[in-house]
């Protein structure tokens, strides 16, 4: 790490499961670098959703900050942004899946945007994970 970056670090905390913490000072304002590996999708509900939970007061402690979630979410977001507007843009490709539904849940609820789905990609910049057949192509969201 550099020295300006060492200097403009003000908190570095780990998570419980899986995420870490670290907050920096900068010229124009504090920024907040949650980095996280969710839950697979094979991993029951009720552990997911504790997951999310800590996550969520993670994103509340720190909300006067800019805050930038970042890692594998494990989460297929799809185009259907029906009642997610402030969340998403159509522009996600595949179903969504649970992790899916539970991380646009967080973002909705923690006021953050799911920027993977922002703008339009080239098709072949869209897909984060092509299958060996090269037929399924999935977009995992951070």
């Amino acid at each position: 790490m550099n020295i300006g970056a060492r200097k403009s670090l003000t908190e570095r905390s780990p998570i419980p499961e899986r995420k870490i913490l670290a907050c920096f000072k900068t010229k124009i304002r504090s920024l907040t670098v949650i980095q996280c590996y969710a839950a697979t999708e094979m991993t029951e509900k009720d552990k997911k959703e504790e997951l999310n939970q800590r996550l969520s007061e993670a994103i509340t402690t720190v909300r006067k900050t800019a805050v930038i979630i970042m890692g594998v979410m494990n989460a297929k977001i799809g185009p259907n942004n029906e009642g997610l507007e402030h969340v998403m843009v159509r522009h996600g490709i595949g179903d969504m899946n649970e992790n899916g539904e539970l991380f646009s849940e967080l973002c909705a609820n923690c006021d953050l945007i799911l920027e993977g789905t922002v703008f339009p990609h080239k098709i072949c910049h869209e897909a984060s994970w092509v299958s060996p057949d090269n037929i399924t192509k999935t977009k995992l969201t951070i």
